[in-house]
This record gives structure tokens, C-alpha cells and sequence, in this order.
């Protein structure tokens, strides 16, 4: 037991004085916070020293939560500007060429968009509508003959079809020897009775093992295809342009099938100089063997075509029992390589205007310029795993 007068302060508890009451500060109207005026260092934190309220200072306050509520509204325009700015690079990133910077040859950038202007010599009138039969053909042919004038520099019928077959078979027998080549092709053909678009490409052909690679410059841009004789079970390989190349990525197509005809009179592995100039040079051959009946043929000299000299070949056929497709060709071969650079053919037509008659029946137009050999293609320019191709497998 604790005795009387102990120092315990249990024992003094009840017996110490009463703690003074706690002062009510005043509140202030901007800070809500207590504010001790024993205390100035209290003051510094929430308010100036002096009256609580002072215009000046409750402006500042003001502003400060005008600031704070800007901040908050504004992140919704914020995200949304985001979200805006997402998208667009998204979408020029699967709209743009995919090819990586500093990697694509200067040719691309130099290449010729669009086809090639042709300065054409007055050619022989041609029947503006189909003949009734062959030997109205013949005595439409012999007036027109009858009616054009001879011109001493322009050598003509079965001289010409023999000059024609000599210079394409001289040009085969070079180029074959020649291992790959770089160039631009524009090409425009007729497809279902309706002329399509003309098309502009970077074309690179490799003729052993035959390859082909092609990028399109004009209509779906950034398209792409590849093709190698005896690889991916004899399909072309296509990355489409655009944002459907990107998403659904490199397809394989058979060159004979249905979806390519739909596209292109004939298959890829018909595509470059040499398969075209074959192709023409049976067509002369044949003419030739039928002792040019049934066509015409003139050759106009010093011509020119992308700045290269060139021969003009104009042939014209008296009607579809002579040729079927055609009824009349134009073909520009260079004289330094002894091959077709350009060749425009026009089928026949019913009922036609004569003024716009070559408008109207244009079958085909292909015309190849900024030609390179020799500049030793390999296997990574036909692989879609190259790189610089950044097609998606």
C-alpha cells in the first residue's frame, strides 16, 4: 500500500491541478487550416502574415485551382489526341513502301512512271471494221496499196518481215548469253474486253535458273512478287501493297491459275526481253511461212524511243482470217540490242470510229527502258526473306 504523501503520481493523480482548456484558433477562409497567431512560423505555411484574407492572395488560391481542375479536364482531349495520333502512324506505317530506308537502288527513284511517248511516222490505213469476207479483205488491201504512196526510206512487205525475223534472232542469240538484268516495265493490257490501267514496275530477271522479281511503282504500289523456276512447288510468291500486303502477307499463286489470268494476258514465266522477242519472232516465222498473205509489213528507220535509236516495224493484217487477235502491231526494236523495247498491238473491232480506232481496240501495250545487264543478280534477289523486301512470311 502506498502511504499518505507518497511522490507516486498514482497516488497524486486526482490531486494535480486541472490542464488549461485548448484555444479554438481561428479558421482561415482559404486554407481551411488553424491558424496559431503565437506561432509565426504556423502562419508561413497557409498564410501570409497580416489579415487572413487579402485580394491578391485569394486571386492566387483561385487560379491554383483553376489550374488543377485544367489539368484533370484535360486528359480526356489528351488520351483522345493519343489515340488519334496511334492511328495515324499506324496507318502510313501499313500504307507506306515497305521497303527500309537507304537500301532501295537509285533506279527506283529514277525509274520512268508511265508510258513512253512515241513519235509515230504516218502508218498504212488499216479496215475500220471487220470484212465481210476474204476477198473483200484482199481488194480492201489491194486499194490501199494502190492509194499509199511509195517512200524510197521505208522498205516494205516480205523485205521487212525478213529484216524483222534477222534482227530478232540476231538479238536472242546475244542476249541469251547475257546472265541477268535490271529495267522498268510499263504494261497495259486488255483483259475481259476492258483496258485496264497501265501498270509501271522495277523488273529484275535472272535467265538460269529463271527468276523474276517485280515491285510496283504505279496502281497497288508496294507490291511485290517473286519467282524462281523449280522453287515453292512452281507458285509465285506475292505480297500485295498497302495495308492488305501487311496483314495478309506473302501469298503463293499459281502463274496458270484462274486468280493470275485475271490479272495478266500471260504467265510470269513469259515475262522479260527474251520470252517477248520469242514470242513476236513466232509470230513473223509464221506469217513468213504463209508467204506473207494476208499481211503487210514496213519498217521506218531512225526512230527513237527514251533517247535510243530504234527501228519502227508497223504490220497490219487484213482480217481475223490472218490473224485472229491482232490487227495490227507496232514494235520498236533497239538497234544496239536487236530486241523489241516496246510493242503496242491493237485487236480487232466492230463498228469502230476511225478517228479513235487504235484507242478503242488496244490490246496490249509493254515498253521496257532503263535496261542494265550484267549486274550479277544472286539468290537473295529472288528469296522473300530478303531484308531490303521486308515481306511478310
Amino acid at each position: 500500500m502506498h502511504r499518505t504523501g507518497c511522490a507516486c503520481p498514482t497516488r497524486n493523480f486526482h490531486n494535480r491541478p486541472a490542464a488549461p482548456p485548448i484555444p479554438i484558433l481561428p479558421t482561415c477562409g482559404i486554407c481551411r487550416s488553424r491558424r496559431r497567431e503565437s506561432f509565426p512560423e504556423s502562419r508561413s505555411l497557409h498564410c501570409p502574415p497580416g489579415p487572413f484574407l487579402t485580394p491578391q492572395f485569394a486571386e492566387d488560391r483561385r487560379m491554383t485551382r483553376a489550374d488543377r481542375t485544367a489539368r484533370r479536364t484535360s486528359r480526356g482531349p489528351n488520351l483522345m489526341a493519343l489515340i488519334v495520333s496511334t492511328a495515324v502512324v499506324g496507318y502510313v506505317y501499313l500504307n507506306t513502301d515497305p521497303v527500309i530506308s537507304g537500301t532501295e537502288p537509285a533506279a527506283d527513284a529514277q525509274a520512268v512512271i508511265g508510258p513512253p511517248e512515241l513519235s509515230l511516222p504516218p502508218v498504212p490505213v488499216s479496215p475500220v471494221s471487220l470484212p465481210a469476207s476474204k476477198e473483200a479483205a484482199e481488194g480492201d488491201a489491194e486499194a490501199v496499196t494502190a492509194a499509199a504512196p511509195i517512200d524510197p526510206n521505208v522498205l516494205t512487205g516480205r523485205w521487212a518481215m525478213l529484216f524483222n525475223v534477222m534482227l530478232l534472232k540476231n538479238g536472242c542469240e546475244r542476249f541469251e548469253k547475257v546472265n541477268d538484268y535490271r529495267a522498268t516495265l510499263y504494261k497495259q493490257e486488255r483483259i475481259g474486253g476492258e483496258l485496264g490501267e497501265g501498270q509501271t514496275t522495277q523488273l529484275k530477271v535472272r535467265h538460269e535458273p529463271f527468276s523474276v522479281y517485280m515491285k510496283w511503282l504505279t496502281g497497288d504500289r508496294g507490291r511485290q512478287l517473286i519467282y524462281v523456276d523449280g522453287q515453292n512447288d512452281g507458285n509465285m510468291l506475292i505480297q500485295l501493297g498497302g495495308v492488305k500486303g501487311r496483314l495478309l502477307g506473302v501469298l503463293q499463286i499459281d502463274p496458270n491459275g484462274a486468280q493470275s489470268k485475271k490479272e495478266s494476258r500471260y504467265p510470269i514465266t513469259g515475262a522479260g526481253l527474251l520470252n517477248m522477242a520469242r514470242k513476236i519472232l513466232q509470230h513473223r516465222e509464221r506469217d513468213l511461212a504463209n508467204n506473207c498473205e494476208g499481211v503487210h509489213c514496213e519498217v521506218h528507220d531512225d526512230q527513237m524511243l527514251n533517247d535510243r535509236p530504234c527501228y519502227l516495224f508497223v504490220t497490219t493484217y487484213d482480217s481475223p482470217d490472218y490473224s485472229e487477235t491482232y490487227r495490227k502491231s507496232m514494235l520498236y526494236v533497239d538497234k544496239e540490242l536487236s530486241l523489241p523495247v516496246c510493242v503496242r498491238n491493237y485487236t480487232w473491232a466492230v463498228d469502230a470510229d476511225p478517228e479513235k480506232l487504235d484507242e478503242q481496240t488496244l490490246i496490249e501495250f509493254y515498253s521496257y527502258s532503263d535496261i542494265e545487264t550484267g549486274i550479277e543478280l544472286a539468290d537473295p534477289d529472288f528469296d522473300a526473306g530478303n531484308r531490303k523486301y521486308r515481306m511478310r512470311r
